[in-house]
């Protein structure tokens, strides 16, 4: 039988990489805690043994609605147990949970939160602190030994962490590096902040965090300040994949602005008259941020690769760079 193939699955341009990716863009505290809650739900056994609940689970419950004297609030997940209720209140960022899990009545308060608890705060008694990388890490220890829809799930929170920055990657792409070899993608990089290829599935550009463009030397002859090799670094602002001009400029409305367009209308202009897009083949469009100076004298192809044809590697670490350069 044929295997069926993975296809790529887009939402609004970007690509998607997750599961929770799928329900939107932005970072979302209800997203993680409702597939973490069903992983409860599902194992919980390996959940009491990581936080150290001595008490069988007996029920979890989501968002759950509290009235108390003074105000009214939704807990992020409540564990009930014979001894009572158990709350896990998670914070995305650095901030402290503390506050908000004691609006809620509980023996025991799970907190979900990069933030380094305090003397202060480790004095609170039945409160456990568990940053995401801990709990990134129980997760891959129990995805390893699961091989039904547990495997899948903690794979997805994870490389939902992973794309909003939450948690480190094992191996991070921090640069993606590619020829600029002709004046008018040279000012769309420059001056228009823009860069775009053929999209390639195999990519790993969904997740680099900076562009760096490698200067051929006719470029380099013809414009002073420019030398052959990688010189600048940009940070990489949005990527929209799309296989239309009309697409393209409604990105650039989207992300730049109708005035931006506007004042930019040169350097947009000379793309759509020397780039096929008749073809409907999809093109990663990579917006940026302002274009760094970081190396002069410029890092030479042949310190990054064997021979000097076109840049055989395309994505890089700032070590590997400053490594080139220094040679």
């Amino acid at each position: 039988m044929d295997k069926a193939e993975n296809i790529v699955l887009f939402r609004s341009g970007s690509i998607v990489s997750s599961l929770l990716g799928a329900f939107g863009r932005s970072l979302k505290e209800t997203r993680l805690t409702s597939l973490l809650g069903f992983l409860i739900s599902s194992d919980p056994i390996a959940f009491s043994n990581f936080w150290n609940i001595d008490i069988p689970i007996l029920q979890v419950s989501l968002e759950s609605y509290h009235i108390t004297s003074k105000e009214a609030g939704r807990s992020d997940i409540i564990l009930k147990t014979k001894r009572g209720n158990i709350v896990i209140e998670a914070k995305v960022g650095h901030h402290n949970p503390l506050r908000q899990s004691q609006k809620y009545p509980a023996y025991k308060r799970i907190l979900l939160t990069n933030h380094i608890p305090s003397t202060s705060d480790r004095k609170h008694r039945n409160i456990k602190y568990t940053n995401w990388d801990q709990l990134s890490k129980f997760l891959r220890d129990i995805s390893k030994r699961k091989t039904n829809y547990i495997n899948f799930l903690c794979n997805d929170i994870i490389k939902y962490m992973e794309t909003h920055s939450m948690i480190q990657k094992k191996e991070s792409v921090e640069i993606y590096a590619r020829e600029i070899n002709n004046e008018y993608t040279l000012n769309l990089f420059l001056k228009a902040r823009i860069y775009g290829c053929y999209f390639q599935k195999s990519s790993k550009l969904a997740e680099a965090l900076y562009f760096s463009p490698h200067f051929g030397k006719s470029i380099a002859r013809n414009h002073p300040g420019v030398t052959a090799g990688i010189s600048y670094i940009a940070k990489i602002e949005h990527i929209e994949v799309m296989d239309s001009w009309k697409d393209f400029i409604a990105a650039v409305k989207l992300i730049r602005g109708k005035v931006w367009l506007n004042s930019h209308k040169q350097y947009l202009d000379v793309i759509h008259r020397e780039w096929n897009w008749k073809n409907r083949k999809l093109r990663s469009m990579l917006f940026l941020g302002e274009p760094r100076l970081v190396f002069n004298p410029a890092v030479k192809k042949n310190n990054l690769q064997k021979g000097k044809g076109w840049l055989s590697k395309r994505m890089f670490s700032f070590d590997e760079l400053f490594a080139g350069w220094s040679k």
